[in-house]
């Protein structure tokens, strides 16, 4: 009880450093874009390409045999959804102002589980049930409440950040593939070198030369989304990932500091409801999924 209860501890405080380290990612970018004129390409391709390189000594001793794999299909599916993804979600920050935030940027992202359960039903035809629906309908008010259609004007970044959040959603249905025969380590190290080859052609087409600041910025951005691979790969050994799932609203509460100290934007209430509208959903959506999976369990075994 004890060790269960102290490897619970340490995978909540990984998966909560993951989420700090989106928050910091998120709140670096809209700096990089709008201040010192690099293009979402360019922060792609060294976000993918350093973290790449942070992972290559961990490549280098699993050796050619070690990285052989017969899922390469799966791993290119996903690359090219995390590599439109990601791009989308930077674009839209390019984009933050008075009526786009950093904090309704992370909120919006909250429909990513809500998305993901739908795509698992579509793709991987899984059951599907009434609450699964309520649900994303509760998800979808919750977007409302953020973006307020004609109280102020729509922004093109939701329409990005909401593009990404779908792309999001299908690579988790892509991992969750991926994870019944490779390990995290392999699917974090595929995915992160098969985006910087896809991340290359538009990234060199939009190069900018970094000023020894935006050097330290894309570094910066790199290393913590290598950090973030090895974290959350710990995090979901030691408990079920539904488990954390709930703590994703702390993202909110780093990116509304953040948005505060490097942008002076606090987060507004209609925003602040619209995220937990959504939140509410999905952890509506998780805990009703688990009763069932446990009732169809105890129901297989009689």
């Amino acid at each position: 009880m004890t060790h269960q209860k102290t490897q619970t501890t340490l995978a909540i405080f990984l998966f909560v450093a993951v989420l700090a380290g989106n928050a910091v990612i998120f709140a670096i970018v809209p700096h990089l874009t709008q201040d010192l004129g690099y293009s979402a390409f360019q922060i792609m391709l060294c976000y993918s390409a350093i973290a790449t390189f942070c992972m290559l000594p961990w490549a280098f001793r699993q050796g050619i045999a070690g990285l052989k794999t017969t899922r390469l299909p799966a791993y290119s599916l996903r690359a090219l959804l995390e590599y439109g993804s990601f791009t989308l979600s930077f674009y839209s920050l390019s984009y933050l102002g008075d009526y786009f935030t950093l904090p309704m940027h992370t909120a919006l992202n909250f429909m990513t589980p809500l998305l993901a359960t739908v795509v698992a039903i579509l793709v991987l035809r899984e059951k599907s049930h009434f609450h699964t629906w309520l649900a994303l309908l509760i998800g979808f008010a919750g977007v409302l409440a953020i973006t307020r259609p004609g109280m102020i004007p729509l922004s093109p970044g939701v329409l990005y950040v909401l593009g990404a959040a779908a792309g999001f959603s299908g690579t988790g249905v892509v991992i969750k593939l991926l994870c019944r025969s490779e390990s995290s380590r392999h699917i974090a190290f595929y995915m992160l070198a098969m985006t910087t080859v896809l991340a290359l052609p538009a990234g060199i087409a939009h190069w900018k030369a970094p000023s020894p600041e935006g050097w330290v910025w894309l570094v910066m951005i790199g290393v913590i989304a290598y950090l973030q691979q090895v974290s959350i790969a710990s995090a979901i050994a030691r408990v079920p990932y539904t488990m954390l799932i709930p703590l994703n609203f702390t993202t909110l509460i780093f990116s509304t500091i953040l948005s505060y100290f490097f942008y002076h934007k606090l987060i507004d209430g209609w925003t602040l409801a619209g995220a937990l509208i959504i939140l509410a959903g999905t952890i509506y959506n998780t805990q009703r999924s688990r009763a069932i999976a446990a009732r169809e369990a105890i129901i297989a075994t009689v």
